[in-house]
């Protein structure tokens, strides 16, 4: 069996729209799913949406389907937070939990007209009876609904690497600059321990892996951007920068100005770090 950190209850709560403000309990949590067991820890249980972005947001109602243009499974409504995977000829894999009662977690399925509930809100509606993964705790059931749904129904303003760019090409390098984005998409604090760095993160998604690696990662040198070590492709067209390719489809930017020694062993201690972690 194996335990996973995540941040399911996080995710959970902050599926809400803007003006859902109720809080959650929070003490930690075993989360029993079939062959996994999932500890959710207090850090993960948090408020729900206060306004941040957090991730991806359907840009809806939207369909979810089984397939790209396939059948549709489920519906889901505007603003609801989901996990994407990367972009793949226009379609994105998708994830949303929903909450279900202690009875149907044996049942493997779930049921045409069902309301999808996460944090205690509706936020969609099953289209089409289809088999789930299920799991619980001491206080809740949830299924795990996959699907796919189409480029045109994720709001492109909470794609992290499009705001990103963004901000890069408008904006200074200083940390100060980057406040409101670190908080915007409640990017965690010191993933990578080398030299001095500060480092800013997200995590990929738990599609692809259930307990997912760095998605972005911000890099200040002397409270100063020197880099950013990044998951998914971005479109960067920025002066004076150098990106080097990492083991397992990573790759860190860097600004010119940090020094190459230092560029170089970055990458060494990266891939040693990610090959130590696999």
């Amino acid at each position: 069996m194996r335990i996973l950190q995540i941040g399911l209850i996080a995710f959970l709560v902050f599926s809400c729209t803007p003006n859902e403000k109720e809080e959650v309990e929070s003490k930690e949590k075993t989360i029993q799913s079939e062959d996994t067991e999932i500890i959710v820890s207090e850090n993960d249980v948090v408020n729900k949406r206060d306004g941040s972005t957090i991730g991806e947001r359907i840009d809806g109602p939207a369909n979810i389907r089984n397939s790209p243009d396939g059948e549709v499974l489920y519906e889901l409504n505007d603003d609801v937070l989901i996990e994407t995977t990367k972009l793949v000829d226009g379609w994105y894999q998708v994830l949303v939990y929903s909450t279900i009662e202690f009875d149907d977690v044996n049942v493997g399925s779930i049921q045409k007209d069902k309301a999808i509930i996460v944090g205690g809100k509706k936020v969609g509606k099953v289209l089409k009876t289809h088999d789930v993964s299920t799991g619980y705790n001491q206080d809740f059931a949830f299924a795990s609904l996959y699907g796919y749904t189409h480029k045109d129904n994720i709001k492109s303003e909470t794609i992290i690497e499009n705001v990103f760019i963004n901000k890069i090409a408008s904006q200074g390098r200083k940390l100060g600059d980057w406040k409101a984005f670190i908080k915007d998409f409640k990017l965690e604090r010191d993933a990578i321990e080398y030299k001095n760095l500060k480092t800013f993160y997200n995590y990929e998604n738990s599609i692809d892996d259930p307990s997912p690696g760095f998605r972005l990662v911000l890099l200040f040198d002397n409270d100063e951007l020197v880099g950013w070590l990044h998951s998914r492709e971005i479109d960067q067209k920025i002066e004076h920068t150098k990106t080097l390719e990492l083991i397992y489809n990573y790759a860190v930017t860097f600004y010119n100005d940090y020094p190459e020694k230092d560029q170089k062993g970055f990458v060494k201690h990266m891939n040693e770090w990610i090959q130590s972690v696999d």
